[in-house]
């Protein structure tokens, strides 16, 4: 991972620069992810779209940008603001009935199962996926529906960036 930074022809205030002194990945961020380079937006310090701007490598060629005359007059209605507060993603459902009884069990699969298409739900089945904080909620609502009182505890789980709704957390080696 590199965390080489190059701010010098941004002009950081010292806070903006103190966002730096994170190790961030940008090997994380998805292919064609919009970025913004308006460095008077007051929402700047939490928005991820100028976080990840923050830390291109000199490697990347070329990046994919919020055109400068869309820049919204009022950035507390910015379109494109993204918050760089990382959300709790659930990895894998191996576990997830191992304490509840086999009929309800089977019910609940069944339910999960028509959460997601089919190879949606493989693929969280095998952690190649993660659930998003609402995608737990909706799994704990059927939890509910079926009366079970347990919280369902997924196989583990990360923090990570909520880049959009495009783009869901992908598995990576050391889960």
């Amino acid at each position: 991972m590199d965390c080489s930074v190059r701010i010098d022809s941004l002009h950081l205030s010292p806070q903006k620069q103190n966002i730096m002194e994170d190790c961030f990945n940008y090997d994380s961020v998805p292919l064609n992810y919009l970025h913004c380079l308006n460095p008077d937006c007051e929402r700047s310090e939490s928005c991820l779209r100028h976080l990840v701007t923050l830390h291109v490598p000199q490697s990347v060629k070329s990046i994919v940008t919020v055109n400068p005359a869309n820049y919204p007059m009022d950035a507390g209605q910015c379109p494109y603001f993204r918050s760089t507060v990382k959300l709790r993603y659930a990895w894998g459902i191996s576990t997830l009935f191992d304490n509840i009884p086999y009929k309800k069990a089977l019910l609940l699969k069944g339910m999960i199962r028509t959460l997601f298409p089919k190879p949606t739900y493989y693929r969280i089945l095998h952690k190649e996926r993660g659930l998003s904080p609402a995608e737990q909620a909706e799994i704990a609502g059927l939890f509910a529906q079926a009366c079970i009182t347990e919280t369902p505890a997924f196989d583990s789980y990360t923090e990570e960036y909520a880049w959009d709704g495009y783009h869901v957390p992908k598995a990576i080696n050391s889960l």
